[in-house]
């Protein structure tokens, strides 16, 4: 064990990690925008509820002020 302090910041931890949830999330949604038309009923409902998840967490994190 050592003696530095290494202090890290809360806000830009939790902007690394959604920011690389977010790259996550749509590098899964790319595919199925070239498959938009073979796709069934329970892969369109799968695909609106995770939009639905992201688009609640960027306002989750718009409104705590974690993207500032």
């Amino acid at each position: 064990m050592s003696d530095l302090n290494i202090q890290i910041n809360i806000n830009f931890t939790m902007l690394c990690i959604f920011l690389i949830l977010y790259d996550i999330e749509f590098t899964l949604l790319f595919p199925i925008l070239f498959n938009i038309w073979n796709i069934n009923i329970l892969q369109y409902v799968f695909f609106i509820v995770f939009l639905l998840l992201i688009t609640a967490s960027l306002f989750y994190d718009w409104q705590t002020n974690s993207l500032s």
